[in-house]
């Protein structure tokens, strides 16, 4: 680095500044530094020397609860992790997966990378409040944001009021005429499998943004006089593709529906059964997603439009400030919106 700064006639700090991107540089004099840095065969400062230095490793936890398999084939966990990287001062940081599917034992043994000091922060995506890994991430002062589930005092939140969100996902069928109405839905605990789910066991949920969602399908239905229990509801167990198809198969096969609510992910599952077995949609059977990922365009779906993306990007800034020491416990709710395609209609006549 001195043989950088005497050959660019700069000094060591503007050197050290150049490479650590700080505003105390012009990006002139930046590329004047790496220009000459170059001729001379310098590639940067040692990345654990920096790492000491600065107290950081230059990496972020991206906590989900699932296997890696699921989290990667989930469009919502895609978008937020694409929030995230979109935030500058993460633009090089490494971006570090976390999954807890079966990792009780390793949070209890301090195993895991978020408590063994491998990255700066955790961005936590839907993880049951119930998880052990809060409290051992609180205890321990580990700068944390989470996003849609743990909705605690403790930490940062960024998420969308999904109770709201999920009567108007069900309100647009009910104000179509639908009355026999199927929800394929996620798991309601944290290992839970699939299967039939009753109303009364919603209550006692520890996945929070299916708890809300279903608790606002049941608003709605009380603002249509529509009974919970009328509802078919069957748990998929599972968010991916083959959960969601076999969830609409047992659906099928035991109710005669006119609609169907889901994630994005099980609606475009349903459409792919409801195809197959040449039911038509939206004539015979209606079927509404919630996310707008990129698979409701696909599949021309009506579903509820929430800003995943935008939900990465305030968590990634929010966690930026608790690393930096900055940042303060706060909650940023983000709005939601009906969009409209080819898969809803009025229910058939008789």
């Amino acid at each position: 680095m001195k043989d950088v700064a005497a050959a660019a006639g700069v000094s060591l700090a503007a050197v050290s500044y150049a490479y650590s991107n700080s505003p105390k540089v012009s990006p002139q004099r930046r590329a004047h530094i790496y220009e000459i840095a170059s001729q001379i065969g310098y590639t940067g400062p040692h990345i654990m020397g920096s790492s000491l230095r600065s107290g950081r490793v230059g990496a972020v936890g991206v906590m989900v609860t699932d296997s890696l398999v699921h989290a990667l084939d989930d469009p919502s966990s895609t978008l937020l992790m694409k929030g995230i990287v979109e935030i500058g001062e993460l633009a090089d940081v490494a971006l570090t997966l976390l999954p807890l599917a079966g990792g009780d034992q390793l949070i209890t043994e301090h195993k895991s990378p978020a408590v063994r000091g491998l990255v700066d922060g955790v961005v936590i995506h839907n993880v049951p409040i119930t998880h052990p890994m809060i409290d051992v991430l609180i205890e321990r002062g580990i700068p944390a944001v989470a996003i849609d589930s743990p909705k605690s005092s403790k930490l940062p939140y960024v998420g969308i009021n999904d109770r709201k969100a999920g009567c108007a996902q069900m309100s647009h069928l009910l104000e179509l005429g639908h009355r026999r109405i199927a929800v394929i839905a996620d798991r309601l605990h944290y290992g839970g499998g699939p299967g039939p789910i009753l109303p009364e066991r919603v209550k006692g949920a520890t996945e929070r943004v299916v708890q809300e969602r279903l608790l606002g399908y049941f608003d709605a239905c009380r603002e249509y006089g529509v009974a919970a229990d009328d509802l078919t509801i069957e748990g998929a167990g599972g968010i991916d593709r083959s959960s969601g198809m076999l969830a609409a198969e047992r659906i099928l096969a035991r109710a005669q529906v006119t609609g169907i609510v889901a994630s994005d992910v099980h609606a475009a599952a349903a459409l792919e059964v409801l195809r197959r077995q040449q039911i038509k949609v939206p004539e015979e059977i209606s079927v509404i997603g919630f996310d707008d990922a990129p698979i409701a365009e696909m599949w021309r779906m009506t579903t509820i439009r929430q800003p995943l993306v935008e939900k990465g990007r305030r968590a990634a800034s929010m966690l930026l400030e608790q690393i930096d020491g900055t940042g303060t416990r706060r909650r940023v709710t983000l709005d939601t919106e009906l969009v409209e395609r080819e898969t809803t209609a009025k229910p058939p006549i008789g």
